[in-house]
């Protein structure tokens, strides 16, 4: 049921209980206690909205509750509205053209089986991408956001890789948060365990030496790993699968992760729709 008139809460202290656990949020792109997300953009909302998240409560700053009488409509009514002063609202966002919206919402619930299940109409095989040491948000966002376009199945988040609900991450992934399963915090034994329990194939992805991506298969249920941006894979995944290398102009000593990521996943979407085509 929607809201018909909005009734809204007044937030105006520096040290209003939810103004410190907004910026907490903020400062340690991180969930809050009870696995609240902070969601910075209408655009992010709307996504969220839209893949059933539940949305507790949505701040807006003073002077820009006029903007988003759609978007107010489409909140349950169990949602709580705050109008917040501007000079608080100011020292919640992390970019200086923030639109004035800010809501918080559930953390998606992932189960170990929702990563390996496909749901394109063809079912095709699993596709899982394994993030581990990433630092970058901007990179991580990114590579969430081409796994779900290619088809991925799922991703799975070492331990020490950047959070996907930093700020930054969220805005990269264009939504793609909501939708893409994901399990976080594994360590990198763990993750090849399960990996050989659910019989995926390992491909990890390294600078030179690998196998170019044309030349693999990737018609099977696979996993490949994507490392940092200084150092590369963890030493648990270099002995462990087939290595991937992306050849590359002979100036070029290697590409940013996430736009390695888009590379092979295009071609691992190409070999799938071949076969699926044939």
């Amino acid at each position: 049921m929607s809201r018909r008139t909005p009734a809204y809460r007044k937030l105006e202290g520096q040290h209003h209980p939810l103004a410190k656990r907004v910026r907490r949020m903020v400062r340690w792109g991180e969930l809050a206690d009870g696995g609240l997300v902070l969601l910075e953009t209408a655009r992010l909302i709307e996504d969220a909205l839209a893949s059933g998240v539940s949305i507790s409560a949505l701040l807006l700053r003073s002077n820009a509750k006029a903007r988003f009488g759609d978007l107010l409509a489409k909140l349950p009514a169990e949602t709580v509205l705050y109008e917040v002063a501007s000079a608080v609202f100011k020292t919640f966002v992390t970019t200086e053209t923030s639109q004035g919206i800010l809501a918080l919402a559930e953390q998606p619930s992932w189960r170990e089986e929702d990563v390996f299940l496909s749901r394109s109409p063809s079912r095709l095989p699993a596709l899982i991408l394994v993030l581990a040491g990433l630092q970058d948000p901007g990179n991580l966002g990114a590579i969430l956001r081409a796994a779900e376009g290619f088809g991925a199945t799922g991703a799975l988040l070492a331990s020490g890789t950047v959070s996907p609900y930093n700020a930054k991450a969220l805005r990269a992934t264009a939504g793609a948060i909501f939708r893409l399963p994901i399990l976080r915090g594994l360590s990198a034994d763990e993750i090849v365990a399960l990996l050989r329990r659910r019989r995926v194939q390992l491909f990890t992805t390294v600078v030179a030496g690998g196998l170019p991506p044309v030349r693999a298969d990737f018609t099977a249920p696979l996993a490949v790993v994507f490392g940092s941006e200084a150092v590369g894979v963890l030493p648990e995944f270099r002995t462990v699968g087939e290595r991937l290398t992306i050849p590359l102009a002979a100036r070029a000593e290697s590409l940013n992760v996430a736009a390695a990521a888009a590379v092979i996943l295009y071609e691992i979407a190409r070999q799938r729709r071949a076969v699926d085509s044939g």
